[in-house]
């Protein structure tokens, strides 16, 4: 009975690693040589990477997805609605997060001059929380769990949100590096993931 979650949670285990060993500064320097001019194609193609090998994991997600863990009509009806609210806000979260970011350079199309080191963008909703893509993903993560609360999304639900910790730590490691005590005094006077109370009634 367990076998199948076990598998699922080891679908996202393979594809996490993957998806850090190519984000890599390791690997990517390999691929810098190995490309040549080449290489400013390297995000599109790691961004086409990571779309195609999540699919045949969201498949198997569906195929394991089987009876809700909750019973109660009144209860699953209202998940229904909480989730629903969850992942629209989540949505919200993430589409203001790319206002402060090119689309361009996001989906890893190159621009038309590149920067050794871009500026450390604070405004709009950066202002609020550091990581909003992040908080945007948890948030869609937990909702869609709630509006399908099987096991199968349950695991799902957690494989995201660990990676999402985990990723966060080894980004912030990578934005004080380049920042330094600019990201540091940013650090210190906004939050990672949850807005603070203040900044919510603004």
């Amino acid at each position: 009975m367990a076998l199948p979650y076990s598998i699922l949670a080891g679908l996202w285990l393979v594809y996490f690693f993957l998806h850090s060993l190519l984000a890599s500064p390791e690997v990517k320097q390999h691929a810098q040589c190995w490309l040549g001019k080449y290489y400013r194609y390297y995000r599109l193609g790691y961004n086409v990477f990571a779309v195609v090998t999540i699919i045949p994991v969201l498949l198997y997600n569906a195929l394991v997805s089987t009876d809700s863990l909750v019973s109660s009509d009144q209860l699953r009806n209202f998940l229904q609605f909480f989730g629903l609210v969850l992942a629209a806000y989540g949505v919200i979260v993430i589409r203001l997060s790319f206002r402060q970011f090119s689309k361009r350079e996001f989906i890893g199309l190159p621009a038309s001059e590149e920067n050794d080191v871009e500026p450390l963008r604070t405004g709009g909703i950066l202002q609020h929380v550091r990581h909003p893509l992040y908080s945007g993903t948890i948030l869609i993560a937990v909702g869609l769990w709630c509006f399908s609360p099987t096991l199968a999304n349950f695991v799902t639900a957690i494989a995201w949100i660990v990676y999402i910790l985990v990723g966060i730590q080894l980004e912030e490691k990578k934005l004080l590096e380049l920042y330094g005590e600019a990201y540091q005094k940013y650090r210190e006077r906004v939050p990672m993931l949850i807005p603070r109370l203040r900044s919510l009634k603004q």
